[in-house]
């Protein structure tokens, strides 16, 4: 069948021309000329691109690319989005040729398809890395089936762009052992920077294809450069203010670089409803977060108007689209990441860039000048006030302005640390990490003192008669608890970050309230409030029952804020 017949059958749409140049190349696989390198605009359907001709293969019963597909994503937030819309052409299929092809997810939250036994398996970047290097604890003995699954399949690299210099790194080291091993890949991006495609694809000879256009002529873009901050000692900016008053009818998004200027912000704009999404929620209220965004700003949204605030996590993941973004100047492809979320579907749109005080966390200080992102971007901006956002050419020509590299001795030891894992079956990859950043995993318990009852029956001298309450279940604090519980309550911090609010000044020890928690005993341990964190645990961190919501470390709100000594927000890269 011809790429415009399966796209209408499937997806009830034709394919635009690059979409059909991609179908050919898989369907005719030529593997000498792998990775396939595709670089489209936001929003220019580069999913359906691969997962398209993978179903075909189902619809003609022709298995000439793999029988299994390999959906690699940066995020756990893609990792949902995207599922649902591939479930979607899963259906289809079954209903046009009565032919089953299963959908999984594995991720850190989501860990449905450990083996990676789906017919398309959607996934993310480090349980990729970890299942080929026999480094994952929920196949129990068979820890050589996920790099099976992986040897018979297409693996795609979807926003590839979005990662740190590390894990660029070791998605070259992996790239490498791909293309060795003759598995085909699909690498897909829409704003790498042309050093980092170079880099990356260094060695392969690999096939681009590109968009073919110039204007994506559905869209209108209008913006403008500003001075100003969105905070100004710590409140909400007069001209920002104002812009809002001015915007009631419209939909609205604003995007800080750093999780600190968004809260601050959310918390000061209360009475304008606002809602707000970072990285500090937990699992459970993430999920809410992002249901709310949707509502608001989703293809199917009801809603007339309202206001989202945001951190780099709107970027991508989220199918979502406003009428006005104000948003901190940032790197380049970020901004144009962001900006790809402004009519989206076609109209007009108004985008303000204001001035975020501070480059971190978009500065590579080994580049000296060239690594402060965002003074480059902003000077660009200043000086080119005709840049047409809708422009494929002007925002690659934009991106290009950034000059990132791969490490290629990091990926050099990645790769020696795959192979070692992958030759020594005793020898489980430990020390390998998908990312450069030390973390610490928390929940928030709030605690409660026993009731003079209880404490009159206990029976353990070690029980303090203290509870903590989780998911509105109470237990003590030398009771089990379950891993299962607190999983919803989890989130990652960065350990460099977390580690600032202690103190040992002038001999006083002085910390977050919190307790480490054992995943293997399921249990509490000591009380540690006087001791720094360890990266890689995870911890309890206690809220006083009665605390004032002000006081609290933790809002369902604002997200984590513990409340201690000031810090400086630039060492945190998880925002």
């Amino acid at each position: 069948m011809k790429p415009n017949d399966i796209y209408n059958d499937i997806c009830g749409f034709s394919p635009n021309p690059e979409q059909a140049e991609v179908f050919d190349a898989l369907i005719n696989l030529d593997i000498s000329r792998n990775p396939l390198l595709l670089r489209l605009p936001c929003g220019y359907g580069k999913t359906e691109s691969v997962v398209i001709p993978f179903l075909a293969q189902a619809r003609t019963n022709k298995w000439a690319i793999a029988p299994r597909l390999i959906y690699v994503l940066p995020t756990r937030a893609l990792c949902n989005q995207i599922k649902d819309r591939i479930c979607y052409y899963a259906q289809r299929i079954e209903e046009l040729t009565d032919k089953i092809v299963t959908v999984g997810i594995e991720h850190g939250t989501s860990s449905l398809d450990p083996l990676f036994f789906s017919d398309i398996c959607i996934t993310t970047f480090d349980q990729f890395l970890y299942g080929y290097a026999r480094n994952k604890s929920q196949v129990g003995r068979h820890v050589d089936i996920p790099a099976g699954s992986f040897a018979n399949s297409i693996i795609v690299f979807d926003e590839a762009h979005l990662y740190s210099p590390y894990t660029h790194a070791l998605m070259k080291a992996m790239l490498d052992i791909l293309y060795h091993s003759r598995i085909p890949v699909v690498v897909m991006t829409a704003t790498m920077p042309e050093t980092l495609q170079k880099d990356i694809m260094y060695g392969f000879n690999s096939e681009l294809v590109t968009f073919k256009g110039n204007f994506l002529n559905k869209r209108s873009i209008s913006w403008e450069i500003k001075d100003w901050a969105l905070l100004k000692e710590e409140k909400p900016s007069e001209k920002l203010v104002d812009i809002l008053n001015k915007a009631k009818n419209q939909k609205v998004l604003i995007v800080a670089n750093r999780v600190n200027v968004a809260q601050k912000l959310a918390s000061e704009l209360r009475d304008k409803r606002v809602k707000l999404i970072h990285s500090r929620f937990s699992v459970r209220d993430r999920a809410v977060k992002e249901n709310d965004v949707i509502s608001l700003l989703g293809k199917n949204s009801a809603a007339d108007a309202g206001i989202i605030i945001s951190t780099q996590v709107c970027e991508v993941g989220l199918d979502i689209s406003c009428d006005l973004l104000i948003t901190e100047c940032a790197s380049a492809d970020a901004l144009v990441q962001r900006i790809g979320r402004v009519a989206r579907w076609g109209g007009k749109g108004k985008v303000i860039i204001v001035n975020p005080e501070k480059s971190a966390p978009y500065v590579d200080k080994k580049l000296e000048d060239k690594g402060d992102f965002v003074k480059i971007s902003f000077e660009h901006l200043r000086n080119n006030p005709k840049l047409d956002f809708t422009s494929w050419g002007d925002t690659e020509a934009f991106c290009n302005l950034m000059e990132y590299h791969v490490n290629y001795v990091e990926a050099r030891n990645a790769m020696g640390q795959v192979f070692e894992a992958t030759l020594y079956a005793d020898s489980v990859p430990y020390n390998l990490s998908a990312r450069d950043e030390m973390y610490c995993t928390i929940f928030i318990g709030i605690l409660h003192a026993m009731d003079k009852k209880k404490r009159a029956k206990k029976s353990k001298p070690e029980e303090t008669g203290k509870l903590i309450s989780l998911n509105a279940k109470q237990y003590k604090l030398t009771d089990k608890i379950p891993y299962g519980e607190i999983k919803p309550l989890c989130l990652n911090v960065s350990y460099l970050w977390f580690r600032r609010f202690w103190s040992n000044k002038d001999g006083i020890k002085k910390g977050l309230k919190m307790i480490e928690y054992d995943p293997e005993e399921q249990s509490l341990k000591e009380n540690t409030s006087d001791k720094p964190p360890r990266p890689f645990r995870i911890y309890a961190l206690l809220d006083e029952e009665g605390t004032k919501e002000e006081d609290k470390n933790y809002d369902s709100e604002i997200g984590l804020n513990p409340k201690s000594q000031e810090i400086d927000e630039e060492s945190c890269q998880i925002c």
